[in-house]
């Protein structure tokens, strides 16, 4: 999204504009999907948490200082959201009923089989970056997909941008090799 519309969209819904706020939604949600599958294998759990934070975002954005920072306020809520479900799944010791999973239903076109066979090439390139480990997968999405700076990556991430530059190297030559 241009980051003059942006601006515009998240002043707007500062004020309370539920509209404005929609359409922040929709034109940011995909990349904010993608981030969140960074952490999870499950396009399932990546929605979800994508949606949390969302329903977050409107609930604090009185918190939120600076209209152009609204872009790495967004993306540290489904940060922290991921981070504590992976905290609460390795804490759960109850067990995971397969069949229940099974048995929900989930739209054709949204399998992801078919998302790859759909996409190609695509799929290829989401296997070797989904086989990173997660700090590199997570700075990679940011910055190469998301095309955030290494501030704001770093500012999501929790660390600095010596650290951000590191890992987007380590990234990209594991990305370079896998493809050679």
């Amino acid at each position: 999204m241009d980051p003059t519309r942006l601006a515009l969209l998240v002043g707007r819904s500062m004020e309370g504009d539920p509209e404005a706020f929609g359409e922040l939604v929709t034109g940011v949600t995909p990349g904010l999907r993608q981030y969140c599958k960074t952490f999870f294998s499950s396009w399932h759990d990546a929605e979800d948490a994508a949606q949390d934070a969302w329903i977050r975002a409107w609930q604090s954005l009185d918190s939120l200082r600076e209209r152009a920072a609204f872009k790495t306020w967004l993306y540290r809520l489904p940060r922290n959201i991921c981070l504590d479900r992976i905290r609460q799944r390795a804490n759960d010791q109850q067990p995971v009923d397969g069949e229940a999973l099974e048995r929900t239903p989930v739209p054709e076109r949204e399998l992801p089989e078919n998302i790859a066979v759909q996409r190609g090439e695509i799929a290829d390139a989401w296997e070797i970056i989904n086989s990173l480990p997660s700090a590199l997968r997570q700075t990679f999405v940011l910055v190469a997909l998301q095309e955030m700076s290494y501030k704001e990556a770093a500012l999501v991430t929790n660390v600095s941008e010596s650290t951000v530059r590191g890992r987007l190297a380590r990234a990209r030559n594991a990305i370079s090799e896998a493809v050679s």
